[in-house]
């Protein structure tokens, strides 16, 4: 790969592609033609048009750029640049990703390299998590957020939008535990109709049994009931069939909003102290008398995961949820087809990552010791940089370190259970930044994570990164 410090052409693009074969010179037109090769490429083409008018190229002229058709899959793509350029790509995605590397080059110093790229992806999902449940973030806001997540390849929007401080999405079937500033229906459809128009999925993530304060403040009755000086207040009472048609009502009632989502995160993180499960009795005893004498609450919390994680499948949703409290059951499995979005093992207690590949799970990175920006810093947190990231040798398949700093890895070439790597916001103090520093926050680090994303670790040092990175604001 061409390092951009080097003498003569340089491509800027972040992520890079996979490989570089630069030719010498430069292509900058005044105008251009952008042609649609296949009609499935049709509103690819009319984007760049405009977005290269936006730059100062004019439709016209006798140079073309040409969007074609065939010898790609998914994302992936091939540019060549000469007299003209062609895009070779199998999806309207492998353009948009393609193409987002000429508009890059062109904003990082108005030419674009003459040669040719190729570009995959080392893994199919590369992440965003917002937490706009603890804090308010208009729809004006994450549709910008979306673009600039686009420009760098992610392709996946988690929106979680309930927490213990707020519930921030209108709610038709209930509208009293709605927070007073949050996204309106029409104001999640434009943001919804932003995300697929530039291939990002939205994942819905509301998160249940527990982190549940802020509903079932409306609804004291499906509280988990006491256990002394431990909080239940934000926890379902999982052992009763009218709480759990409540989570099942929840879900319903949003649903709609999510028609064009496929996956959904239902939480299943922190229900109570994980440490201390068996000192809540209501769970103790509900568990022994379903499950048998040797059950604890984790049967109980497995349970209620596997029957939410069908009742969204009827829905037409593929279930996942938070590692920290799974595959710690004894009488209940898991179901195998329930994602694990692995953030964490914190505690000596929580699984390793090998126990959910052993039992056949599917995985998302979200490797909090890297990619947790937590407002306020708080819980021992400090804001992620790109140094720390490159500093970690990071890549897709390196998770956050078990106790006492073992690793915890799974080498390229990646299985397909390995699905992806996501960056999270969580809003633990909201008014420790407003959103706009929260965007000029996560540029860096983000940027650091779609590069190595993308490509499964980076061929540029921390510098080089640097130097393309800081060309491209």
């Amino acid at each position: 790969m061409t390092s951009p410090d080097s003498v003569g052409p340089r491509w800027f693009s972040i992520p890079q592609p996979t490989s570089v074969a630069l030719t010498g010179g430069d292509w900058r037109q005044a105008s251009v033609h952008v042609i649609a090769e296949a009609s499935e490429f049709e509103g690819e083409a009319r984007r760049l048009e405009r977005e290269l008018a936006e730059l100062g190229i004019e439709h016209g002229g006798r140079s073309a750029i040409r969007l074609r058709a065939g010898g790609w899959s998914g994302e992936s793509f091939s540019v060549v640049v000469a007299d003209d350029v062609e895009v070779n790509a199998g999806t309207p995605a492998g353009v948009f990703r393609a193409t987002r590397q000429l508009l890059q080059n062109l904003r990082a110093h108005g030419v674009i390299p003459r040669g040719r790229v190729e570009s995959a992806p080392a893994v199919v999902e590369r992440g965003f998590h917002l937490d706009a449940a603890r804090k308010y973030f208009s729809s004006e806001w994450m549709i910008t957020l979306l673009h600039e997540l686009a420009d760098v390849g992610i392709n996946t929007f988690q929106w979680h939008f309930s927490e213990n401080e707020g519930f921030r999405l209108a709610s038709e079937r209930f509208p009293e535990i709605v927070s007073a500033e949050h996204v309106t229906r029409d104001e999640a459809a434009r943001v919804l109709d932003a995300a697929a128009d530039l291939h990002i999925d939205v994942i819905p993530s509301l998160d249940m049994p527990g982190h549940l304060r802020h509903a079932l403040a409306q609804h004291p009755s499906l509280r988990l009931p006491s256990a002394g000086a431990l909080e239940t207040d934000h926890a379902l009472d999982v052992t009763r069939a009218d709480a759990v048609r409540f989570a099942e009502n929840l879900i319903d009632d949003v649903a709609p909003v999510f028609a064009r989502s496929t996956r959904w995160n239902l939480g299943g993180d922190e229900f109570v102290d994980f440490a201390r499960i068996d000192e809540y009795p209501v769970l103790a005893e509900a568990a022994r008398e379903r499950f048998g004498p040797e059950a604890t609450g984790f049967d109980l919390l497995t349970s209620f995961v596997n029957g939410i994680g069908a009742h969204l499948r009827e829905r037409g949703f593929a279930a996942r949820a938070w590692n920290d409290g799974m595959l710690r059951s004894s009488a209940v499995t898991l179901d195998q087809e329930i994602v694990l979005t692995w953030w964490t093992n914190w505690h000596a207690q929580m699984r390793p990552v090998a126990d959910a590949v052993g039992a056949g799970h599917a995985l998302v990175n979200f490797n909090d010791a890297l990619f947790y920006y937590v407002l306020g810093e708080q819980a021992g947190y400090s804001y992620p940089t790109s140094e720390r990231i490159w500093a970690a040798d990071w890549h897709p398949g390196l998770f956050s370190a078990l106790p006492g700093g073992r690793v915890q890895e799974i080498a390229a070439p990646y299985p397909d259970a390995l699905l992806g790597v996501a960056f999270s916001v969580w809003s633990d103090d909201p008014a420790a930044q407003s959103p706009q520093e929260v965007g000029d926050g996560i540029r860096g680090p983000l940027r650091a994570m779609a590069e190595r994303a993308w490509n499964g670790g980076s061929a540029l040092t921390h510098e080089e990164f640097l130097a393309v990175a800081g060309r491209l604001n």
